[in-house]
């Protein structure tokens, strides 16, 4: 959480520091609309509606801008907020944040509106978070699974999750209180059926996990090869510029050159490396080296062989050693034909060049992008609460095919929803706040 009191009045840009024709800033807090209304030198103008005034601070004017007041709890972050449309002078935000600041309000910190959003349950973490990947999207992949976190579809589905155990947990619990009595609220059965239940519900959503990171951050396809096997041509024919210097000398790239492009909604960054081969060049050495550390962070690894040389026996060893079968891809197809059924283009032509787009866009669709119709888990944070969830549960199920008592069944079942509780965000401590909301942008 933000070392920020939440009844303070915070007040911050939520545009871009730079000259633009508007400029948004922003007042949250229980002594916003005062303040602002000050300045206006009038009345508060009624809620929701955009309203031409002229702002002052000591009898110099600040900028004739348009205001609009939100009453909490309907406004974004659950309190009084106001929003005023400058022009977008950096001179004129300044001007206007620091005649807050004179008023009594304080700058606010990385996310401070969007986290009293979350504290005053407007927003959960879930959405949150999406909000700040969202503001981050290169993509329009990456903006509809964002959109989607938003609007509440990884949420959704964990509240379902919640409210199965919840039935669970309840009727346990009077089990428990009415024991002498002997009622059975919930068999175990039942109880067990739900459980299942649940379990393959976050168990299905954890396997979102390696599709949403991959989606949310990108991904990283690394070229390999012997030296001169065209890793540089094609570098340069996929991002549609020569990034990279191309000649008929053997070794030319030393260091990694990496460019970034779009397949299949994801940005891509794709890296050429060193020519792998055996060397006494000190700085060739450590040039193979950072290409063999390069492929063993990659998603994906093209490995170019050269048609006119054909497959060798250093291609084989060096294909061993890699951390996961690659694409492999022959190249230099103008000047001889690769071997059938296997994929050969020639980059300095163009030849072969689309069936290899569509490769790459089929193998980033079927391995890495998010599917459009699934929620998806995003980050570290909620996949680590799904799999504690999961594991308590799991537990759970074993307690309960044992014939144990309700205690003990309960212990774990409460770990399970205590899991849930910190997907959504319900459940954070002071620390986990901090460290989300401080990637925030100010002003949001």
């Amino acid at each position: 959480m933000s070392s920020g009191d939440p009844a303070d009045t915070i007040v911050a840009a939520a545009t871009p520091p730079a000259k633009s024709a508007l400029a948004l800033v922003r007042m949250d807090g229980p002594r916003a609309h005062s303040m602002i209304c000050g300045l206006a030198n009038r009345e508060p103008p009624a809620e929701r509606v955009a309203t031409r005034v002229t702002l002052t601070d000591h009898g110099e004017t600040l900028d004739d801008c348009v205001m609009t007041l939100y009453m909490g709890p309907r406004s974004f972050t659950g309190n009084d907020l106001v929003e005023l449309s400058l022009h977008g002078s950096p001179l004129v935000v300044e001007n206007v944040i620091r005649a807050a600041l004179r008023c009594g309000a304080r700058m606010a910190e990385p996310g401070e509106f969007t986290e009293r959003a979350v504290l005053n349950g407007k927003i959960d973490l879930i959405q949150a978070e999406a909000i700040a990947d969202l503001i981050d999207a290169r993509t329009s992949l990456q903006a509809r699974m964002s959109l989607a976190n938003m609007a509440g579809r990884l949420s959704n589905e964990a509240a379902g999750i919640r409210e199965r155990l919840l039935f669970v947990i309840s009727r346990l619990e009077a089990a428990l209180d009415f024991s002498e009595e002997g009622y059975d609220f919930i068999s175990r059965e039942a109880a067990g059926t739900i459980l299942d239940e649940v379990i393959r519900l976050e168990e299905t959503l954890a396997q979102t996990y390696e599709r949403g990171r991959a989606t949310r951050r990108g991904l990283k396809i690394v070229l390999l090869g012997a030296p001169n096997s065209g890793k540089s041509t094609l570098l340069n024919t996929l991002v549609g510029s020569e990034r990279a210097i191309v000649t008929e000398i053997a070794g030319t790239t030393r260091d990694l050159i990496s460019e970034t492009i779009e397949i299949a909604g994801l940005p891509v960054t794709v890296t050429d490396t060193a020519g792998l081969r055996a060397s006494d060049n000190l700085i060739e050495v450590m040039g193979i080296e950072r290409a063999r550390l390069a492929a063993s962070d990659a998603d994906l690894i093209l490995y170019l062989i050269d048609t006119t040389v054909g497959r060798t026996v250093a291609d084989n060893d060096e294909l061993s050693r890699l951390p996961h079968p690659p694409l492999v891809v022959y190249t230099k197809g103008d000047l001889s034909s690769g071997p059938v059924g296997e994929l050969a283009i020639s980059a300095l032509r163009g030849a072969g060049m689309p069936e290899l787009f569509c490769e790459l866009d089929r193998t980033v669709r079927d391995r890495f992008a998010v599917r459009s119709d699934s929620p998806a888990v995003v980050n570290e944070r909620q996949i680590a609460a799904l799999r504690d969830g999961i594991s308590a549960l799991q537990m759970a199920r074993e307690t309960l095919e044992t014939g144990a008592s309700e205690e003990v069944i309960l212990v774990d079942l409460y770990r399970g929803a205590e899991a849930v509780e910190r997907l959504i965000g319900r459940i954070e401590s002071e620390e986990v706040f901090a460290e989300i909301f401080a990637k925030f942008c100010i002003g949001k």
